[in-house]
């Protein structure tokens, strides 16, 4: 089942509530990397402005590291086990 037919058959209370939930996840995700990590992350993403030619070396190669340790894998899993945990209790 596609994305679209599912967020269909749950209805726009319980995509509302699955995004929700979504965010909760990522948002304590975030707050699992120490606080200096978040600051630099944020600091380096700003500076760059979504082109990585407006950093230098240096601050690729922290930047490639700081991403490394957000351990995106890790936060996808949680995300798709809290969306399944909520179709399973909206009962689609």
């Amino acid at each position: 089942m596609g994305l679209r037919t599912a967020l269909r058959r749950i209805g726009p209370l319980g995509t509302a509530l699955t995004l929700g939930q979504l965010g909760l996840v990522a948002h304590r995700h975030w707050h699992t990397i120490p606080a200096e990590h978040r600051t630099r992350l944020a600091h380096l993403l700003r500076k760059s402005r979504g082109k990585p030619s407006n950093l230098s070396r240096s601050e690729r190669h922290e930047l490639r590291k700081l991403v490394r340790a957000l351990e995106v894998s890790r936060l996808v899993r949680s995300g798709a086990k809290s969306a399944l945990g909520m179709r399973r209790r909206i009962g689609s």
